[in-house]
C-alpha cells in the first residue's frame, strides 16, 4: 500500500505542478486502533510555486481527493493554511506532526516545523477542541441503546487527549496507546478499555457493541470534570514572525 500511496502523492504533485513537504498517516492507522477495513487518511502539506504566491489570485489551500477504489483518502493542506492553523493552536497539524506513519519529509521538514510547534500551542483552545469532539461523538455513537464501536475511540481519544491537556499543559499524543496510561491506575476502567480495543481492532467499520458501564460513567464523569478544568487554561497568542520566516525558508 506504501508505493501506491507514494506514487500517487507524485502523480498530486505533478498534476497539480505543487512540492509535497510531508506526508503521513492520520485517523484510526495512526491513533492506534484500526479495524480490518479502515481507510488509508493520508494528509499531506505542499507548498506552490513562489510566482504563485506573488499572484493577485489565491493560490489553492486544500486538495480534497476524497476516498478512491484503494480505500486511501488523500487530504493537502498548503503550508501558508497550515502554519495560520498552527499559529491558532488547531489540533490537526500537531496530529499530523506527530503521526508515528511518515511517508514523506522533505530535507527533514517535520523536525524544523516541530521545534516551532510549541510555542503556539494553547492548552485552552486545544482542551476545548478535545472535548467538544467528545461530546459530539458521544451525541452520535449511541443508537437504539447500541454504541457505534469506531465512536466509542472517537469519545475517548480526544477524552483522554483533554485530560492531559488540563493535567499537563503539554501537546497531548497523538496516539491512543500512549493516553490511555494516564488511567493505568485505575485498573478495572484500564482493562475494560483494553478489552474494547481489541473488539474494535477485529471489528469491521459501522460494527456496534453494548455499552459498559465502567466506561460510561468514566466518560461523563470525566467530562463534566475536565470542561471546569479547561476554563482556567491559559490561552496566550504568540508573536507570528517565526512561521513567516520558515514559510519563506520553504519557497526559497
Amino acid at each position: 500500500m506504501k508505493k501506491l500511496l507514494l506514487q500517487k502523492l507524485e502523480r498530486i504533485q505533478q498534476e497539480r505542478n505543487i512540492k509535497i513537504l510531508y506526508a503521513a498517516e492520520s485517523g484510526s492507522r495512526a491513533w492506534g486502533f484500526a479495524s480490518p477495513n479502515s481507510d488509508w487518511d493520508v494528509r499531506f502539506i505542499y507548498t506552490h510555486p513562489k510566482e504563485e504566491y506573488l499572484s493577485i489570485k489565491q493560490p489553492e489551500e486544500g486538495i480534497n481527493l476524497g476516498v478512491d477504489e484503494n480505500e486511501l483518502d488523500m487530504v493537502g493542506w498548503e503550508l501558508r493554511k497550515t502554519l495560520r492553523l498552527l499559529s491558532s493552536s488547531n489540533a490537526s497539524p500537531f496530529e499530523w506532526l506527530q503521526s508515528p506513519m511518515l511517508y514523506h519529509n522533505e530535507d527533514g521538514f517535520k523536525e524544523k516545523i516541530w521545534q516551532l510547534a510549541p510555542a503556539y500551542f494553547k492548552p485552552r483552545a486545544m482542551a476545548f477542541h478535545y472535548l467538544g469532539l467528545t461530546k459530539s461523538s458521544l451525541h452520535k455513537g449511541l443508537v437504539n441503546d447500541k454504541m457505534d464501536i469506531k465512536k466509542y475511540f472517537y469519545i475517548l481519544r480526544p477524552l483522554l487527549a483533554s485530560i492531559w491537556i488540563c493535567d499537563k499543559q503539554t501537546i497531548p499524543p497523538m496516539e491512543f496507546g500512549l493516553l490511555l496510561p494516564q488511567i493505568a491506575n485505575q485498573t478495572a476502567l484500564y482493562e475494560a478499555i483494553q478489552r474494547l480495543t481489541e473488539e474494535k481492532i477485529a471489528a469491521q467499520e459501522g460494527d456496534f457493541t453494548t455499552p459498559v458501564p465502567i466506561i460510561q460513567t468514566f466518560i461523563h464523569q470525566y467530562l463534566e470534570e475536565y470542561q471546569q478544568k479547561a476554563k482556567l487554561l491559559p490561552s496566550e497568542n504568540q508573536d507570528i514572525a517565526p512561521l513567516d520566516d520558515f514559510f519563506r525558508s520553504q519557497l526559497s
